[in-house]
């Protein structure tokens, strides 16, 4: 008779061009781990099949139920917005043995060169306890960090995706607020994917390690609780990327798109964007003036007054980007 291995696994297959690595042991974080851990818990004579398994999961997309003698294998896809499968469950036990209820996985997809983020099936009912008429598959990052009451690994994060082009991976807890106003902790496990110019993901649900009551990440709560009340967009803007991740006061009209929508930034003005991004991430507690002028989808040129603000905080270096229009009707 086989020792079954406690409980559920989750296996990243992020990057194809990686092999799978274990993230998870039903709630315990198991960063990157490779097939040794594995083989030291079934056996090597065992793991062949388990590996085959996963194998076949992730060429298939479709759930693989094996055995062999007295091993079961039971193998779960967790599929992306695109139809790609970013992970697997797994669960191997003996042949006679109840297989125990899944966890809730889902994944994430955000593109670099548009900004924006591809929920996968479930993903939004999971994260934000959201109703199905209220979901949506493509997403801008405020709609997801401004959700975000707690992301310890934010400076981490943000230097993997500001240098996509060079891979890399983060994995770490994050503390997300449902749209029932209830908090939630995840374990957000993360690769940059050059060749796409991606960040693919797993929201792997963790309410064993859950907050009694929200525990807000303080950094953020400053940057917000300054922004109030200012009469002009301010967003939270991460000075290594020129990523705007959350709104902490949206935009007036004409600007008000900006909240729910990335917009076409003319193309020297975004340089200048990112330029002054760049020296500022150099000189906290400086700012810059600038013209951006913007387009959004099924609409005219507006051009933006901004000013951008470098604060130094303790978890990492932000900026706010506050917007605003003098002309209200100004299009071109």
């Amino acid at each position: 008779m086989t020792t079954p291995v406690g409980g559920w696994w989750l296996v990243e297959t992020l990057d194809e061009d990686l092999a799978p690595t274990l993230v998870a042991v039903d709630a315990q974080a198991r960063p990157w781990a490779g097939t040794a851990r594995l083989r030291r818990q079934v056996g090597q004579s065992r793991a062949r099949v388990v590996l085959e398994a996963v194998r076949r999961c992730g060429i298939e997309g479709a759930p693989v139920r094996v055995s062999e003698g007295d091993l079961l294998v039971v193998a779960e896809p967790v599929f992306c917005a695109f139809g790609d499968v970013h992970g697997i469950q797994l669960w191997v036990g003996p042949l006679d043995a109840p297989v125990p209820p899944k966890r809730r996985v889902a994944a994430w997809d955000w593109e670099a060169d548009t900004e924006l983020a591809h929920h996968g099936p479930g993903l939004e009912e999971l994260v934000f306890a959201r109703e199905p008429e209220q979901v949506r598959v493509v997403r801008t990052p405020p709609d997801a960090f401004g959700r975000m009451v707690r992301f310890d690994g934010r400076l981490d994060y943000f230097a993997m995706v500001a240098q996509v082009g060079a891979g890399g991976c983060w994995q770490g807890e994050v503390d997300m607020l449902g749209d029932d106003e209830r908090v939630r902790r995840f374990q957000m496990i993360t690769r940059a994917l050059p060749k796409q110019r991606r960040i693919s993901a797993l929201m792997h649900a963790i309410p064993e390690h859950g907050p009694a009551a929200p525990v807000a990440d303080p950094d953020v709560t400053m940057l917000r609780a300054v922004s109030q009340n200012s009469g002009v967009g301010v967003g939270i803007i991460a000075l290594t990327s020129a990523l705007i991740y959350e709104w902490a006061a949206e935009p007036l009209p004409p600007l008000d798109r900006w909240a729910v929508e990335r917009p076409t930034i003319d193309p020297r003005d975004l340089a200048a964007l990112r330029a002054a991004c760049s020296d500022l991430a150099r000189q906290p507690g400086t700012s810059r003036r600038l013209t951006l002028r913007v387009r959004f989808t099924a609409g005219g040129w507006v051009t933006a007054q901004a000013e951008l603000v470098a604060i130094s905080t303790t978890d990492s270096r932000h900026g706010l980007l506050r917007v605003w229009s003098e002309d209200p009707a100004s299009t071109g």
